[in-house]
């Protein structure tokens, strides 16, 4: 019978290992400020693993999208920050929100065209 290998408790993970490289590497952007009310709402860039993926499941390879998952497009691109956005604007002619997810996409360059070879799968 072979003997259990000992884990060394101080060791770190490779989870951990990999999980802050990536926190070391990351360059933060700065949030978009919606501006509608003051102090305007504070939208982080859409960075993180769910708000990347849950983009890259709305937008083709082109940049382009259909106008059915816009609203989940939106909360994609707002984060944590949806529902007081989507409060000011849902109310607003459509062609407003198209004017605010380009201005949004403009300021994080969250909707890729060229770069897309900057997201796994080039989405």
């Amino acid at each position: 019978m072979a003997a259990a290998k000992k884990i060394n408790p101080a060791a770190k993970s490779r989870w951990a290992t990999m999980r802050d490289e990536a926190r070391a590497n990351h360059k933060a952007r700065p949030p978009y400020l919606f501006d509608a009310v003051d102090p305007p709402i504070e939208i982080s860039a859409p960075d993180t693993i769910e708000r990347v993926t849950a983009m890259a499941e709305l937008i083709d390879g082109k940049g382009e999208f259909e106008a059915k998952a816009l609203r989940r497009l939106v909360a994609a691109i707002c984060g944590d920050a949806f529902d007081k956005v989507w409060a000011i604007v849902e109310d607003e002619p459509f062609e407003l929100l198209f004017a605010l997810v380009g201005d949004m996409s403009d300021h994080f360059n969250a909707v890729p065209g060229a770069e897309a070879g900057d997201l796994p799968g080039g989405v």
